[in-house]
């Protein structure tokens, strides 16, 4: 399976870190509001910056993430996936969703009076390319948790249960956020805690993978 390098231990756990923070801080940030989607925070200041620091953190420590050696049965290995998670992840950033349909009043007034921040805008078009990336980020991190992470784990152990678990529910999430589109249904802030649902499974699965629990559990053991 090849050498693991130490700095990949500590990349593993601040990419789980950074997950798991963002759909928890984002509302906090945003005095407690909960909107249409984790995007549309890219439209309130606080929350914005936040948003952006994380995004852009994960995109560099996945690009910087070498991980294990290509296997023989394997179709890429892991640097040249967080590589390509590490890109949709910026792509994100620099293309942001549409200001619309954000459920909340001062995102509302900010596109219509068309004083948008950076790179933000409301074109359909430009929206397509945010959710293409999204999906393509989420889909690899999914990826990542269910057929690397697994790897070379006891498949009866809690660490192979969880990272399938993992695997599946981000999956799962790529194919409810589909059908909800393509439906067109109108469910209250369900993008957001799907997306919620989907980003704290990949950073669980990180932490894990990163060895974090094990940190946790000795440093009470030297309580």
């Amino acid at each position: 399976m090849g050498h693991l390098r130490q700095s990949d231990y500590r990349i593993r756990k601040l990419i789980g870190i950074l997950g798991v923070s963002l759909p928890i801080a984002l509302p906090l940030l945003a005095n407690y509001s909960i909107i249409s989607s984790v995007s549309h925070y890219y439209y309130l200041t606080a929350p914005s910056l936040y948003l952006i620091i994380v995004l852009s953190s994960l995109a560099l420590f996945l690009i910087s993430y070498k991980g294990y050696s290509k296997d023989r049965d394997e179709l890429i290995n892991d640097n040249w996936l967080a590589n390509l998670a590490g890109v949709a992840a910026l792509l994100v950033v620099i293309i942001p969703t549409a200001c619309d349909e954000s459920g909340s009043s001062i995102i509302d007034r900010i596109c219509t009076s068309g004083a948008l921040p950076l790179f933000g805008h409301n074109d359909p078009l430009t929206n397509k390319y945010h959710f293409i990336a999204a999906g393509v980020f989420i889909f690899l991190m999914g990826w990542m948790s269910f057929f690397k992470f697994s790897r070379g784990e006891n498949k009866v152990s809690t660490r192979y249960i969880l990272f399938k678990t993992c695997g599946i529910i981000i999956w799962s999430v790529i194919v409810l956020l589909g059908l909800y589109f393509l439906l067109e249904l109108k469910i209250k802030n369900f993008v957001f805690w799907m997306e919620a649902l989907a980003v704290i499974s990949f950073g669980l699965s990180w932490l894990v993978k990163g060895e974090a629990m094990e940190d946790i559990m000795g440093l009470f053991r030297k309580l």
